[in-house]
């Protein structure tokens, strides 16, 4: 089965750029405007928390108007409550469809997925690792739109969280993130 594998994917990749109309390469960064959806009896949800993305993406079309978006990026996500303050660092995968309504306007929507690199508890100073208590691993559904001019390019997400992501939750209890995301990118080379 492994023999196999490396073939399928070199294969599947020739017919992806064969039948792509073109391929861009770029560099990303954006603002998060992140927060966790808790739920669970008594349990409120916490404020949101400003932080930042930054990586990579690839944009191939398959056509003026279908293509897919993969990306790869640093996310800083977490929430505040009061002096409290969680902070949790991720390496993002979204995987999106992209429908170009214009030249210059397209939408998205895909799939994330996110593993764990970090997470501290921070309350007055004192800052303690909390990886250990959640999940490795978030998966979110991502929709979206953007804007290109030139080599330049921006959009607004909202990547709605799926996965609870603490570990050994009691039954009813989940903790879910939820980040609003202010985007730009610059096309390093490609279509």
């Amino acid at each position: 089965m492994k023999k196999l594998l490396l073939p399928v994917c070199l294969l599947l990749a020739g017919v992806v750029t064969a039948n792509a109309q073109g391929i861009a390469i770029g560099a990303r960064a954006g603002v998060n405007f992140a927060n966790e959806a808790v739920s669970g009896s008594g349990v409120t949800s916490p404020d949101s928390r400003t932080s930042f993305l930054l990586g990579a993406y690839a944009k191939i079309m398959f056509s003026d108007k279908m293509g897919v978006q993969p990306e790869l990026f640093y996310s800083s996500l977490g929430a505040k409550s009061g002096s409290e303050v969680l902070k949790t660092n991720y390496l993002s995968l979204p995987i999106f469809f992209r429908y170009n309504v214009t030249e210059n306007f397209h939408f998205l929507a895909g799939p994330q997925f996110s593993m764990l690199l970090s997470a501290k508890d921070e309350v007055g100073g004192s800052s303690t690792d909390i990886k250990d208590q959640l999940n490795s691993m978030d998966i979110g559904i991502v929709p979206g739109i953007g804007v290109d001019f030139g080599p330049f390019n921006a959009g607004l997400r909202y990547s709605i969280g799926v996965s609870n992501i603490a570990k050994d939750a009691p039954s009813g209890y989940s903790v879910k993130n939820n980040v609003f995301q202010i985007v730009a990118g610059f096309k390093l080379f490609g279509k």
